[in-house]
């Protein structure tokens, strides 16, 4: 058991890391020399490699990147089905941890390195909930530069360097290349350098930097913060009851409703003269509690099981049980060597924060809140496989 809990803790630190501030980068943006010596060092090593491991005249070996090479470094993917000094290079793509990308980057790697090691003017990654423009270089009718992230919410799918470069004849166009860091779970699961032959016209870029500029501008939705420093982090508090779009505290049945749709199941039930309303979601499910004339309803639970709706600091179902530590104060309180660990507080008496660790890859976490008018909140949240399974927030009476 000791040495269950002391490899997640490892687990746990290694992945906090992520969080390293991305204001801290002076790095430049991506241009287009670094792009191209870097991919054709793949090249160089191709032609000393000799027979790839697969077959490049085969039908499956074609792609719209072009005629795919695999070695054990990485896949090339060439304008014709054979390897000459005059094959030209349109694409690699780099999928070993071995391999070091631009900027000492590298597969297995955290988002957070990525975004360090190149130019960030946005740093909280404001947008909307699919992108975060990092930044918008326009020079045309010299070129372009651009960086973007695409996301799933909190979950960061890719991070795009963009490089648009007047052609050196001048006037037949501009490159259209650029990397794309495909994440996982917040680690690089590769590394790709794209359109290392293509050329678009002035208007397509002008175009492309129209729609990361629309990005830009949006605010509405940033990464929430997360801290290796536990103590650095806020404790749950009434903030947190305000999230996609709800104030658990003031809710009632008919904005529910308006924000979440009609409910599919509505049941009433009688609770010591007074009544319960269990309203079930397609996104989750509230318990209201009424007084005895049905009147006066106050949000008591609201529990979400499926993918689909945010709770607070932004978490949801399918995180890991780090990446969700990592938004809340911890690392306060003590471990009882065996399961039970206090994240702050004391445990018991709210404010705190409190974690229990199975031994079956399950876990759960707790975090209380003391309201203004005495009552206490609790967000509970449980762990299957350390990834999240169950959001509960409710009053504790």
């Amino acid at each position: 058991m000791m040495k269950k809990c002391v490899a997640l803790f490892l687990a746990l630190m290694m992945v906090l890391s992520l969080t390293t501030a991305v204001a801290e980068s002076d790095a430049d943006a991506l241009d287009y020399d670094e792009l191209m010596n870097w991919a054709e060092g793949f090249k160089t090593r191709a032609l000393a490699a000799g027979a790839p491991l697969n077959d490049p005249t085969e039908e499956a070996a074609y792609t719209e990147d072009g005629y795919a090479f695999v070695y054990d470094f990485a896949t090339l993917y060439m304008d014709r089905p054979e390897m000459t000094a005059d094959s030209v290079l349109q694409a690699v793509v780099v999928y070993s941890p071995e391999e070091q990308g631009p900027r000492g980057t590298g597969v297995d790697q955290l988002s957070s390195e990525v975004l360090n090691a190149f130019y960030n003017e946005n740093d909280d990654l404001q947008g909307d909930s699919s992108f975060a423009a990092l930044y918008v270089s326009d020079t045309m009718p010299a070129g372009a530069l651009w960086g973007w992230v695409q996301r799933d919410g909190q979950r960061i799918e890719t991070i795009q360097y963009a490089v648009h470069e007047q052609l050196s004849s001048g006037g037949d166009g501009y490159t259209d290349c650029g990397l794309v860091y495909t994440l996982s779970d917040n680690l690089v699961a590769a590394i790709r350098a794209y359109g290392l032959n293509e050329t678009i016209s002035a208007d397509e870029v002008r175009s492309n930097l129209d729609a990361v500029q629309e990005v830009s501008e949006k605010t509405e939705y940033a990464q929430v913060p997360t801290s290796i420093n536990g103590s650095e982090l806020e404790m749950f508090d009434r903030d947190d009851l305000i999230f996609s779009g709800l104030d658990f505290l003031s809710l009632t049945p008919e904005e529910a409703e308006a924000r979440l749709g009609a409910a599919q199941e509505d049941d009433w039930m009688e609770d010591e003269g007074a009544y319960l309303r269990s309203m079930e979601f397609a996104s989750c499910t509230m318990t209201f509690s009424y007084d005895a004339q049905k009147q006066n309803p106050t949000l008591e639970m609201l529990s979400i099981d499926m993918d689909g709706l945010e709770g607070p600091r932004c978490v949801r179902i399918g995180d890991t049980l780090s990446s969700v530590i990592s938004r809340f104060r911890n690392g306060e309180g003590d471990y009882d060597g065996v399961s039970r660990e206090v994240l702050y507080g004391d445990g018991e008496s709210a404010p705190y924060g409190l974690a229990e660790y199975g031994d079956d890859a399950t876990a759960g976490l707790w975090y209380a809140a003391k309201l203004e008018d005495g009552r206490t909140v609790v967000l509970s949240m449980s762990f299957e496989q350390m990834y999240l399974s169950d959001i509960t927030l409710y009053v504790d009476n």
